[in-house]
């Protein structure tokens, strides 16, 4: 090779060499005051949260304490917690300030990267609460401000567990899925696996839910968990005659109910309903697609299927909903997202075609028209579209089973 054609190459490792000393030097001078600027912004924060704290002391975070919580200090007027939790984005960094009675007094986020700016309006109104009082707050203005109003309610929660905590109590810091999951796997005698709720396809007399995994089934009556194995034997100890009974009757149901595709539906079925099933003992699933909020809205997002949401409904041979489950769906957090919940599965449950009654019949885009505190089966506040979306699918499922049974219910 000629020694020309050698020269750009050394000028160019030069450059970038170079460049990358630059950015070294930079980075060596930037990050202790990035830092050090941190560091005073916590500092302030301390007594911005907890005014009456003095002689402030660090305290060690161990795995005791929630996930959430990054830091502590004890001062005599109380505790400050630090939290880190994610809303739009990593990185929400908020204070909490804790009497010695265990109420807020003070809460201030100290860093932050959130999309829509809401955190001002949340600093401070969860003062005044404790563990025991503390319930979500939404920041006004939009369904934008959701994700963040979860996650400042999670960092206040945090603070309140790590407070108990720091004063040698216990607080079960498991999510409501965590503690469920963990009763699964005792009732099964496994660790680790996951459970998914059966969708229920037949009535089950004296059981509240079931979930599987690879290893078996769990049945829930009550507050008690009871494990079967893959072979149907019940594994969960000290089981009472009558749990025996009820659980072996609703093992059998399970595994025995089948369902059969209907392929050739009557006129008149709404194309939104995708796919029907009929089972042995006369029960009927339907497979059907709901109009969402942000399919509604034209609202232009990253979400499943344009904006539409698709849920299960199962019937059975009364006309009388079993089961409702959304298997799918791109409804705003903190609003829409609640009909992915099993609260809200459990309004339709036992319901009738009569029984549910459209919150409205042609939403408005530009008013809210589900208010706090309007009653009805399937309505969720402050989420039109959502509501009707949801309701009408329910309807059309019981349409399809009234046009396939021809009344045969009645």
């Amino acid at each position: 090779m000629k020694k020309e054609n050698l020269m750009p190459s050394i000028v160019l490792s030069a450059i970038c060499l170079v460049a990358a000393l630059l950015l070294s030097v930079i980075n060596m001078f930037t990050a202790p005051a990035i830092e050090a600027a941190q560091n005073a912004a916590a500092n302030a924060a301390l007594l911005e949260v907890l005014p009456d704290g003095k002689n402030f002391e660090s305290i060690e975070i161990t795995s005791d304490y929630p996930a959430a919580v990054t830091a502590g200090h004890k001062a005599d007027g109380g505790y400050v917690f630090q939290m880190s939790v994610t809303g739009y984005k990593p990185g929400l960094v908020i204070m909490c300030g804790i009497d010695t009675e265990g109420k807020i007094v003070g809460v201030k986020h100290i860093q932050s990267s959130e999309t829509y700016g809401m955190e001002p309006e949340l600093n401070g109104v969860y003062v005044g609460d404790t563990l025991d009082s503390v319930e979500l707050i939404l920041a006004t203005g939009a369904t934008s401000s959701s994700k963040t109003s979860a996650a400042y309610y999670e960092a206040v929660k945090a603070a309140l567990q790590a407070y108990v905590i720091a004063n040698g109590g216990s607080v079960d810091v498991r999510t409501p899925e965590q503690i469920l999951q963990d009763n699964c796997n005792a009732a099964l005698g496994t660790e680790g696996k996951t459970f998914a709720k059966w969708f229920a396809t037949e009535a089950l007399v004296g059981v509240d839910a079931v979930y599987e995994t690879d290893g078996g089934r769990v049945f829930v009556i009550g507050e008690s968990f009871i494990g079967v194995n893959a072979g149907g034997a019940i594994v969960t100890a000290d089981v009472s005659a009558d749990n025996t009974a009820t659980v072996n009757a609703a093992y059998t149901a399970v595994t025995e109910s089948t369902l059969t595709e209907i392929t050739t539906l009557p006129e008149g079925v709404s194309a939104s309903v995708q796919k029907t099933y009929v089972t042995a003992s006369g029960n009927y699933v339907f497979e059907v697609k709901a109009s969402g909020y942000k399919h509604a809205t034209n609202v232009e997002f990253a979400g499943i299927d344009d904006g539409y949401f698709f849920i299960k409904v199962s019937i059975d041979s009364e006309g009388k909903i079993i089961d409702v489950i959304t298997t799918s769906h791109s409804e705003s957090a903190g609003y829409g997202d609640a009909c992915a919940t099993e609260d809200y599965y459990e309004q339709y449950r036992g319901k009738a075609d009569a029984d549910v009654t459209l919150a409205v019949t042609a939403p408005d885009f530009h008013l809210d028209q589900i208010a706090d505190g309007t009653s009805g089966v399937g309505i969720i506040a402050s989420s039109t579209f959502t509501t009707y979306g949801y309701q009408k699918a329910v309807k059309n499922a019981f349409a399809a089973y009234e046009l396939i049974t021809e009344g045969g219910n009645e």
